[in-house]
């Protein structure tokens, strides 16, 4: 015989299977009542989706089986409809850290293929081994130039199966690609992405009399003609990739949002100098276009262009710059809607003149000191009628609620409202806006001073927006942007709803009900939504701290009709 102490045994509880059509249904019907009748948006970046530790190449991917089943899974207990990843362009090493929105704007990184789909399982394996860290994303083992992935894709293009179909994309696709192949080939000769540091000739390319170019275009070529056709292959997988994955999320019945990034990298200010103003920078490193140049407005579009073509609907990064572009320090230009215009009507000629431009999600927040969303105390109107990303980080009594917003005479659904995205900090406790919170969800300060309740009420004040997004840190109570989601999610999330901190929709919409007075108006519905809120956040079975006696052949009641069946003396619990 042997004594051994058992200590805490419980057991997630999670929605049965003959629960799951009723909550998805309580879920839906009560978030409309609610108001949310329009986008609920899923802000994730694809790197991050969950790996299971034999596919776990330290980089997440839309098509993988076990992204999509993620999907499925916030469809199914967050009710989204949209999913918003981060940029989709080339990532680079910078000091060791890889800036997502310091890519490249009119192609696609290594992190869009779906590498498993594309090389043998023994060097897919060799992929998951070079990768030694677990929980964060790994781009060093997926973006740079000697990683272990870029190898078997060199393997995979030298055994390329499908070569009829490359050489089709690359036919359709090399006015766009051409430049930024030679840009890498340039690149890797001299040593550095600085063009200002090439020869004259070369850093000046694009602007040679159209004989010289040429001629040097070919030299190029018979330098480093492989290594240009595999940055083509590496495009023509990803673009593949990306295609389908989109494709397979529609059939869920969610939309795919991409990321409009507001910059422009190396090779695109190399190959289009006259786009740009010489010495002009609209912040953040990033140059400024020259919009006042056919040159300027023709790159715009194209970028535009090939967004609208990848994706359902689009965040366009840093809207404001369109309306007010920062050129140097201290110094603007004026625009108005004139560009913004500019961007609907290229999005129309891609969708077609019957698309919403509703689609188009504008971020305008900036500094009021470099641009203001206001005229007096009115919305401008080319603001007003376009939608507009918010996030309640700077919640106050006269902005960053939907309260607010409807207060002051915004349309529902001319905004789309979040705790928080990746420009954001995680969120932590604050009295004042407590204080507001506490105001709109008739819910007493004094319990909001428990900074868990505090975060599961700014959950609930954009759970009655039209629109509103999600950000997946908060949503799994994770650390922070390069978070992985882990691949035992569902135990993750469970865990996290039992100590009140992931995100718990039915306690969100519950607080929101009750804040409207729909939990008298809509008695029934809201039984609903608090018993499915408790179901969420309960534990099952019992904790045990006590010592049990084993013997062979006991057979020991853990409570809730749990057994343990010991067989033999000495067996562990």
């Amino acid at each position: 015989m042997e004594i051994m102490p058992v200590s805490s045994i419980a057991f997630q509880r999670r929605l049965k299977t003959s629960e799951e059509a009723d909550y998805a249904e309580v879920l839906r019907k009560a978030k409309s009542v609610a108001g949310n009748k329009g986008k609920s948006i899923l802000i994730v970046p694809s790197s991050s989706l969950p790996q299971s530790a034999e596919n776990n190449t330290g980089v997440g991917n839309l098509l993988s089986d076990e992204g999509l089943k993620f999907f499925q899974f916030a469809k199914k207990y967050w009710g989204i409809n949209e999913i918003q990843i981060q940029p989709a362009g080339q990532y680079h090493n910078s000091h060791g850290e890889y800036h997502a929105y310091s890519g490249t704007s009119m192609d696609l990184g290594n992190h869009m293929i779906d590498i498993k789909s594309h090389v043998p399982i023994e060097d897919f394996k060799k992929i998951v081994d070079e990768n030694g860290i677990k929980d964060r994303v790994n781009y060093r083992n997926i973006v740079d130039i000697d990683s272990m992935q870029e190898k078997m894709l060199k393997k995979a293009y030298d055994n390329m199966q499908d070569r009829h179909a490359f050489e089709e994309f690359k036919t359709k696709n090399i006015s766009r690609l051409e430049s930024k192949g030679l840009f890498r080939a340039l690149r890797d000769l001299y040593g550095t992405p600085d063009f200002h540091k090439w020869s004259e000739a070369d850093k000046n390319l694009y602007g040679l009399e159209p004989e010289h170019r040429e001629k040097r275009i070919k030299e190029i070529y018979k330098l480093k003609g492989a290594d240009i056709d595999f940055y083509f292959y590496k495009q023509f997988l990803a673009e593949k990739d990306l295609k389908l994955a989109r494709e397979k999320l529609n059939s869920m019945g969610l939309k795919l949002n991409g990321d409009l990034i507001c910059g422009f990298s190396y090779d695109e200010v190399w190959a289009h100098p006259k786009a740009f103003i010489k010495g002009g920078t609209i912040g953040w490193g990033l140059p400024a276009l020259d919009f006042d140049n056919p040159e300027g407005i023709k790159l715009l579009r194209e970028k535009v262009k090939f967004f609208a073509e990848r994706f359902d609907g689009l965040r366009v990064d840093a809207s404001w710059t369109y309306a007010k572009e920062p050129v140097k320090k201290d110094v603007y230009r004026f625009y108005g809607d004139k560009i913004l215009n500019i961007i609907d009507d290229e999005v129309k000629k891609v969708k077609g003149a019957d698309y919403s431009l509703k689609n188009i999600m504008h971020e305008f927040v900036a500094d009021p000191n470099k641009f203001n969303i206001f005229d007096g105390t009115r919305l401008k109107p080319y603001i007003d009628s376009r939608v507009k990303v918010f996030t309640s980080n700077h919640l106050s009594s006269d902005f960053g609620s939907n309260d607010i917003f409807l207060k002051r005479g915004w349309a529902p659904d001319s905004f789309v409202l979040g705790v928080s995205n990746h420009d954001t900090a995680k969120i932590e406790y604050s009295p004042k806006q407590a204080e507001v919170l506490g105001g709109i969800l008739k819910i007493p300060n004094s319990k909001l001073a428990d900074k868990k309740e505090f975060m599961k009420a700014k959950f609930a004040e954009p759970a009655s927006a039209y629109n509103n997004m999600l950000y997946f840190r908060d949503a799994l109570a994770l650390d922070d942007h390069l978070s992985k989601i882990p691949a035992d999610y569902e135990d993750v999330y469970q865990k996290s709803l039992q100590k009140g901190e992931a995100f718990n929709p039915m306690d969100a919409l519950e607080k929101a009900f009750k804040a409207k007075g729909l939990d008298k108006k809509e008695p029934e519905l809201y039984k609903k939504i608090v018993r499915y809120r408790k179901i969420l956040q309960k534990k099952e079975g019992v904790s045990i701290n006590k010592w049990i006696y084993i013997t062979a052949g006991t057979l020991i009641a853990l409570g809730s009709g749990i057994f343990i069946n010991q067989k033999k003396q000495s067996d562990k619990i």
